[in-house]
């Protein structure tokens, strides 16, 4: 083999060096990509379960038991939102079968206000699942201090395969609704 051929030898080796690396490259990038979504997937899956949860409840703690209100202020207020007495979950509410506490000892809306859930994904590791209720206007759904007929619900969702931001930081998933009191019917 003489030098041409060898040098030849040598630019091909070097081709096929650089475009196995894009072919690596696309490769990762597209598993990568694939995990995001899966992750992102299985976010709105637990969100929403949240949500469906939360309205399965009471609208207050003072309409538990079919009992009624039919003024704002036999709501609770606003600072006394979350768990109550013997309803508190100490740290995370964590499950890797589906089985939370906050399924059987919440009994209303405000309940979950506060609430930090920790979903188990065999593939994915653990969703962090974060819950916040606050009264709104009923016209345009901005915050209230006072009690009103809506409850917004805002579920926030992470796990360390989702999105992440340029910092490297993950965007969570959040989702929102809202609880309503009907209180004539």
């Amino acid at each position: 083999m003489n030098t041409g051929q060898a040098m030849l030898v040598i630019g091909a080796f070097a081709l096929l060096s650089t475009l196995t690396l894009a072919v690596n490259a696309t490769i990762v990038m597209t598993s990568n990509m694939g995990l995001e979504m899966e992750a992102n997937l299985n976010a709105l899956s637990y969100a929403q379960s949240m949500v469906d949860e939360i309205l399965t409840k009471s609208f207050d703690e003072n309409t538990t038991n079919n009992r009624r209100v039919f003024t704002n202020a036999g709501m609770t207020a606003r600072g006394s939102f979350g768990s109550d007495g013997g309803e508190a979950i100490t740290g995370p509410d964590s499950s890797r079968t589906g089985n939370f506490q906050s399924q059987w000892r919440f009994d209303d809306v405000d309940d979950y206000h506060g609430y930090l859930r920790w979903v188990w994904n065999t593939r994915l590791g653990w969703f962090i699942i974060r819950d916040t209720i606050e009264y709104v206007h009923e016209d345009n759904l901005t915050l209230q201090n006072s009690q009103t007929w809506h409850k917004k619900i805002t579920v926030n969702v992470q796990n360390y395969s989702m999105i992440k931001d340029q910092s490297g930081n993950v965007i969570a998933y959040r989702i929102h609704d809202v609880a309503v009191y009907r209180k004539y019917y």
